[in-house]
């Protein structure tokens, strides 16, 4: 049976993840590209094989997905309607008429080709197109590609295959030939900047800012803040935790690693406060599956054996402090500074006696 034939395919028929805009309206940007497929749906002129192209995370895959619940709305229309079932089985990961193929490794390989082609003999399970999404597709094997050549010289007309790629260049004549091919230019800056307003609620100067770095590449802003925060993490906390070796000078550069963007600094702090209440619950249990950062495990453990819990609780209360500033909109290079010198003496202290001789009254930043 078709139904169990499906079940049998490997792990690189992959279903799509639902965290992803999944219809045309909610995508920023590439207005003439979905013009183009709008209107191809429209006047029932739907092509039989597209290549998408353009630089990683710019919006092929995200505009690949609202063109295949367009295709299969049950209410018809050039766009998905959110509400039929077709529609909700692809937001929930549940269409079996939509298939992602990815690399295995670093090839697509015959076998994946073969493997796709038998399925496409069949008729869609329950909807009106079965719609196959190769992404990565210059990574086809030669082997691969000329089983794929196959597929678009014999197409079925209730298959539609669409190619990814960031690599126009990687594919034979033979294919692009065969195919509808529409180019995905960077997102501008400014369509980025409402992109984040409106999707992140981030203030007007903070969305510009992360705008401006993206190189017009929404899909790939998680990509970068992830980076972003392993890098914070990896690198400023350790910092941190080994700045009483340091020079007035290097905390003024430590103070600047947290950033100029309102919520960049917010989810900074809330890392290292995280970090900060890791280092106190390894002071008063010794137990690591309560930590909730255990990659930053040793460096926990080393500054817990050095300071006393009273400082470490004033260090938590000093970046609390900080994170209440920023909120209310304080200048915050002053706040970071002056939350990052109060770090500085609380981590110089070696024993719960010369800290309270030292801090008898806390700093009053930011009230």
């Amino acid at each position: 049976m078709p139904t169990l034939y499906f079940l049998r395919y490997p792990a690189v028929f992959q279903r799509y993840s639902v965290s992803d805009p999944m219809s045309f309206r909610d995508i920023y940007g590439h207005a003439r590209q979905i013009d183009l497929l709008r209107n191809s749906i429209k006047r029932n002129r739907v092509a039989h094989a597209y290549l998408f192209s353009g630089m990683p995370g710019v919006g092929k895959k995200t505009t690949a997905m609202a063109f295949a619940k367009a295709l299969n709305c049950l209410n018809g229309g050039s766009d998905g309607c959110e509400h039929c079932p077709s529609c909700r089985k692809i937001a929930h990961d549940a269409h079996p008429d939509l298939v992602v193929v990815k690399p295995q490794g670093i090839v697509i390989k015959i076998g994946d080709i073969r493997e796709l082609q038998k399925q496409m003999q069949f008729r869609p399970f329950e909807g009106r197109r079965r719609v196959v999404i190769i992404e990565d597709a210059h990574r086809m094997n030669d082997a691969a590609a000329n089983a794929l050549l196959k597929t678009l010289e014999e197409p079925m007309p209730y298959n539609v295959l669409i190619l990814l790629t960031s690599r126009y260049d990687g594919f034979p004549r033979t294919i692009l030939s065969r195919c509808q091919k529409i180019r995905f230019n960077p997102v501008r800056p400014a369509t980025v900047k409402t992109y984040l307003m409106e999707t992140r609620g981030m203030e007007e100067e903070d969305a510009a800012i992360i705008a401006a770095a993206s190189q017009g590449s929404i899909g790939r802003i998680p990509e970068r803040e992830e980076e972003s925060r392993e890098r914070f993490k990896r690198e400023t906390i350790e910092k941190i935790a080994m700045m009483h070796r340091g020079k007035g000078l290097s905390l003024f550069s430590i103070a600047h690693e947290f950033g100029d963007e309102r919520a960049g600094i917010l989810e900074k702090l809330g890392i290292l406060r995280e970090w900060l209440r890791d280092v106190l619950v390894l002071k008063e249990t010794g137990r690591h599956d309560f930590m909730l950062h255990r990659d930053l495990l040793k460096t926990s453990e080393t500054l817990s054996g050095k300071i006393g819990r009273a400082s470490i609780i004033e260090a938590v209360e000093a970046v609390a402090r900080a994170i209440r500033a920023v909120e209310r909109n304080a200048n915050k290079q002053l706040t970071l500074e002056s939350m990052v010198f109060t770090l500085f003496h609380l981590m110089s202290v070696e024993n719960e006696n010369e800290h309270r001789n030292r801090f008898s009254a806390r700093r009053t930043y930011g009230r």
